[in-house]
């Protein structure tokens, strides 16, 4: 019999602890509503009673089309993609008379594509984000829809499973804008390790040593263990990739507030320029420095595939990624390879905890309703929870005796059409089965390991960019021009950070902070009433 594993809890917990546990990237999938069964004509025979939200309108049993727009994370549409979404339209098609066209676009060009569909006004019905960036060009371009009403009219069973705190972080003027994945919500820091390479250099010892910290400021033995890793695979591995800094930003706890121009500190009170700060600083030195001696990946600035992708193909020993987990070993199921995943920050909980994956509604939707319709079922129906996770159950993947799930004989992740790599993109976590590859995180879980996250002084705070269009864009430009190679090791931070700063300035980041820091007076000044 399988058990569940307790995570490490490095806030407060036993630190430099590992254990097995599935690398979930994140969490969620898909849930459903069995409870709008009830409440639609035609369904009284689906079983379920849990339909007891009923709106009190009869609904017309007219077949509506929605297409749903997701990132691949690993860039590999599923070859089987087909066959799950059948098996997802003979659900959705029968309960909430929904049919549902999957459009996975690879995370690379996921952000790209968003701005063609929407620019072209090409029908989309549900976005999910993937990354705060994509929430904030999103709403700041106004291309997404008021969910209140949708929500009351269709959203019960959502309404009942995420946390109204949740709701606070997507919400801007009153409006509701998207709806985050449920599950846990914590974001720490993490450097991922090849762990045959690290047991078979006896490095096992000295990756134990890496404790989380605070920030930044506070990791220089930290660095200094990760410099002796790195070298020694160096010179033992001369064709091999060291590291690369996905994610960037590494150890510095801070809220971005929608665009990184302006933000609040874990600890702050008050709006800051995050590229002027010591943190920043020492980030960019301490990866330039890195490149100079040979440890970070050659193109890191300017490849599209993803960090997963590259350790799958064998040609990278490390990176760094945000994760809401403790210290754990991932299987491989992902990477190709078991990898230590090691927290370098403690957690934290911001408004970008709530956006990075979240589900919207654009204002290309044709069918608003019914996006909503389907939206609730991935909050609250395990099969297709299930479905969207693992694949269509006896072929991809199989149920045992004890109730956990398997891979079906001969298949794994490397040879899988449709290997579930991303468990965490769909909607609500905690219905997941257990799969025997991994270790899973119960909900109470998950929230045992929220509370030992630090919370922002900022959460549930939306700034609108309305008065200061002109000065978002010009800095976004310019954060377009130096931050990938500030943050990959490809400037010197000595002349090419300084001339980043003078640059912000001129653009207008002193503005944005003034007025982020107007508009959050404001909004604590209501928390008072």
């Amino acid at each position: 019999m399988h058990q569940k594993k307790t995570p490490c809890q490095i806030h407060g917990g036993k630190e430099g602890r590992f254990f097995i546990m599935k690398w979930k990237k994140g969490m969620a999938v898909l849930a459903a509503a069995a409870c709008l069964a009830g409440c639609l004509a035609g369904c009284s025979g689906s079983g379920s009673d849990s339909g007891s939200k009923e709106s009190g309108k009869e609904e017309s049993t007219e077949i509506k089309d929605i297409t749903w727009m997701y990132a691949q994370m690993s860039g590999m549409i599923p070859e089987d993609l087909q066959k799950v979404e059948d098996a997802l339209n003979e659900i959705t098609e029968e309960k909430i008379q929904v049919h549902v066209k999957l459009n996975p676009v690879s995370f690379a060009d996921y952000q790209n594509q968003i701005s063609l569909i929407m620019a072209s006004q090409e029908k989309m019905d549900i976005i999910t984000t993937a990354g705060s960036n994509i929430w904030s060009a999103l709403l700041s371009q106004r291309q997404l829809t008021p969910l209140n009403d949708l929500l009351d009219e269709y959203g019960a069973d959502i309404k009942d499973t995420v946390p109204d705190d949740y709701f606070r972080g997507t919400t801007v003027n009153g409006n509701i804008y998207a709806v985050t994945t449920n599950g846990t919500k914590s974001d720490n820091y993490n450097i991922v390790l090849r762990k045959d390479l690290v047991d078979k250099y006896d490095l096992q010892d000295e990756v134990e040593k890496i404790k989380a910290s605070d920030s930044i400021l506070d990791m220089d033995e930290n660095f200094e263990i990760l410099e002796g890793i790195f070298q020694v695979i160096k010179e033992n591995e001369p064709e091999m990739e060291i590291l690369f800094p996905w994610g960037s930003n590494m150890g510095i706890n801070y809220d971005q507030l929608s665009d990184r121009l302006g933000v609040m500190m874990y600890d702050g009170e008050d709006i800051e320029n995050l590229f002027a700060s010591e943190e920043y600083k020492k980030l960019c030195e301490t990866i330039y420095g890195w490149a100079r001696d040979g440890y970070i990946m050659k193109d890191a600035a300017t490849t599209t595939e993803s960090a997963g992708s590259l350790m799958k193909s064998g040609r990278l020993f490390a990176y760094t990624l945000s994760s809401g987990r403790g210290n754990y070993i991932d299987p491989g199921a992902a990477n190709g390879y078991e990898a230590y995943c090691v927290n370098l920050r403690k957690p934290s909980i911001s408004n970008n905890s709530i956006t990075l994956f979240a589900n919207c509604i654009p204002t290309t939707t044709t069918e608003p309703e019914a996006a909503m319709k389907f939206l609730n079922l991935l909050y609250s129906d395990a099969d297709v929870v299930n479905l969207m996770a693992y694949g269509v159950k006896g072929e991809h993947y199989v149920e045992k005796e004890d109730g956990w799930i398997a891979y079906p004989d001969g298949v794994d992740a490397s040879n899988s059409k449709y290997p579930g790599d991303q468990t965490y993109m769909y909607g609500n976590a905690f219905l997941l089965a257990d799969h025997e590859t991994y270790t899973t995180q119960s909900a109470e879980e998950g929230k045992a390991y929220d509370a030992g996250a630090y919370i922002t002084n900022c959460m549930g705070f939306n700034y609108s960019s309305d008065e200061i269009k002109n000065e978002v864009a010009a800095c976004s430009a310019v954060l377009n021009e130096f931050r990938t190679g500030l943050e990959m090791g490809a400037m010197d931070p000595a002349t090419e950070l300084p001339a980043f700063l003078k640059k912000l300035e001129k653009s207008g980041i002193n503005v944005i902070i003034e007025e982020k820091q107007k508009q959050l007076d404001e909004w604590k000044e209501t928390l008072k009433e």
